[in-house]
């Protein structure tokens, strides 16, 4: 992203820095379960995966979409190298990254949440328009003992946040 604001780290920010963050944008980043699983109730359907040509070697981005609405969420994943022949498959595979990690390597923990509220982009996505839309997203590692490491960083797009910020706290 061109201009990365960030509101809140995990371990350092107060919860007060939350406030800005709409509470259904609030839900979804914040989750410490499946997206994958989240996605699937929220468009009660399957999430498919949509590969998209990654911008750095050893990495993946793809569309995460739901049946009726298409991309809603946009994902980057990279490794940190070496990266073992195992580990690449698993940025080939074409199912969400949780499922297919946790297939092979077993649980997973999540550490280190970000998240960011962003104008621009740096990464095409096509529905945004430059320098007028805010995405929101989320930067984490998830982690499998003893590897891989992987960060990953997810911006909602705009179609799911316009459902999203719809959802009000009385």
């Amino acid at each position: 992203m061109e201009e990365d604001f960030v509101v809140y780290r995990e371990g350092v920010s107060g919860w007060e820095t939350l406030n800005t963050v709409p509470p259904g944008i609030r839900l979804l980043l914040g989750i410490d379960g499946s997206l994958t699983r989240t996605l699937e109730f929220i468009g009660c359907g399957p999430v498919t995966v949509e590969m998209l040509p990654p911008p750095f070697p050893d990495s993946r981005l793809v569309n995460l979409c739901l049946p009726n609405l298409g991309p809603v969420v946009q994902a980057l994943t990279r490794i940190p190298t070496p990266i073992s022949p195992e580990d690449r498959e698993i940025l080939q595979d074409s199912q969400p990254i949780g499922p297919a990690l946790s297939k092979k390597k077993g649980p997973l923990i999540r550490e280190g949440l970000t998240i960011l509220k962003s104008s621009g982009i740096a990464l095409e996505i096509p529905e945004v328009r430059r320098h007028q839309d805010v995405l929101w997203s989320r930067i984490y590692d998830l982690v499998v003992y003893p590897v891989p490491r992987l960060t990953i960083q997810e911006w909602i797009l705009p179609r799911l946040q316009g459902i999203l910020e719809k959802v009000h706290l009385p």
